[in-house]
């Protein structure tokens, strides 16, 4: 027996090291090139799953629209402490969301990525799997009454020697340095010409952080953020930066079209049915309502320079008007034809 176990040992190791390659390149596939993603890469890191409906449509569904790759990444399970039965409902409504964007069936394949060695849910959409999304799943729970309260992911950021662990099937427990390696590490795989992320500008404490108070966020968008942004200085390369306001964009004026505004309320619509917060169902849904009605009113970007607007000659007896500012943090070129600005990157 020990003979027979001896012969069987290096098949049963080669085995093994085929099933390992088989496993590895299936969970690290290549990402699209960017001829197959008609020039455009989009990448997104959010904390809740609506934060990309809300505040960065309708960026994120033009995109989409245009042939491009988008790659959302939901940092939390979005759970407030209700368990997994509520983040798969919310995942539900993101997948309905943007299955509704791609103008495809709401089918997807399901499966692991991995991720500087991390296990995270990921979604391709099957009748477009340029459209992705990754679900880290930390837990969301406020750790106290409620605002005024951290949360697991904001402590992680804020605190030192703190970590936060995940919901759902794929354990994993993060410090803040393993946060942002992950999220570098998902910038590397992917070579996106975009990264968007939410607010990191607000300077309130997130203890001191008040729902509807003017100028305030929710502390899991400005900890994304924060990661997100820390993750870019650890991974440079050749791609834009775009960062949302988020809850303070209901102060401002609305700046969007008709048009988007009725698409952008259709696409949350999509996603409502399926979190019970918002509707029990498309039946009688109301949705967007409350201050989710300014929010799909509203595209506002993080303004870190603001520069003068500058008039140059297009060549054609007509002006060009470059401008950076809340526009988006990119340079910005007026299109009089189309009466909209276009960003240059």
């Amino acid at each position: 027996m020990p003979a027979l176990t001896a012969l069987l040992r290096p098949l049963y190791q080669a085995l093994c090291c085929l099933a390992a390659a088989l496993i590895s390149t299936h969970a690290l596939a290549a990402p699209p090139s960017l001829a197959e993603c008609h020039g455009i890469k989009d990448l997104a890191f959010v904390a809740h799953l609506d934060d990309d409906l809300l505040f960065m449509n309708p960026d994120v569904a033009s995109n989409i629209e245009a042939g491009g790759c988008v790659r959302l990444v939901y940092l939390t399970a979005s759970d407030a402490g209700e368990g997994e039965g509520y983040m798969l409902g919310r995942e539900r409504g993101v997948r309905a969301a943007y299955a509704y964007m791609a103008h495809q069936p709401d089918a997807w394949k399901e499966d692991t990525g991995i991720v500087a060695g991390r296990q995270i849910a990921r979604f391709t959409l099957t009748g477009n799997p340029r459209v992705q999304l990754w679900h880290m799943r930390l837990k969301d729970p406020w750790l106290g009454k409620g605002w005024g309260s951290l949360t697991p992911l904001s402590r992680t950021e804020s605190e030192p020697n703190q970590n936060v662990d995940t919901l759902g099937p794929h354990a994993e427990v993060y410090t803040r340095e393993q946060l942002v390696d992950t999220l570098a590490e998902m910038i590397r795989q992917y070579g996106p010409t975009t990264v968007r992320h939410l607010d990191d500008t607000i300077s309130v404490p997130y203890t001191q952080l008040c729902w509807r108070c003017a100028g305030h966020g929710h502390p899991d968008h400005i900890a994304s953020a924060r990661l997100a942004r820390e993750a870019m200085l650890r991974a440079p390369g050749n791609y834009a930066e775009t960062g949302y306001i988020d809850y303070p964009s209901q102060e401002r004026a609305t700046n969007l079209a008709e048009s988007e505004i009725a698409s952008k309320s259709v696409i949350f619509q999509h996603y409502a049915w399926n979190d019970y917060h918002y509707c029990a169902g498309p039946k009688g849904c109301q949705e967007p309502a409350g201050p989710a009605a300014a929010w799909v009113q509203r595209a506002y970007y993080v303004s870190r320079h603001d520069v003068a607007p500058q008039v140059y000659p297009d060549g054609r007896g007509g002006l060009v008007v470059f401008a950076a500012g809340e526009t988006n943090a990119a340079v910005n070129s007026w299109d009089s034809g189309e009466k909209r600005w276009h960003s240059l990157g």
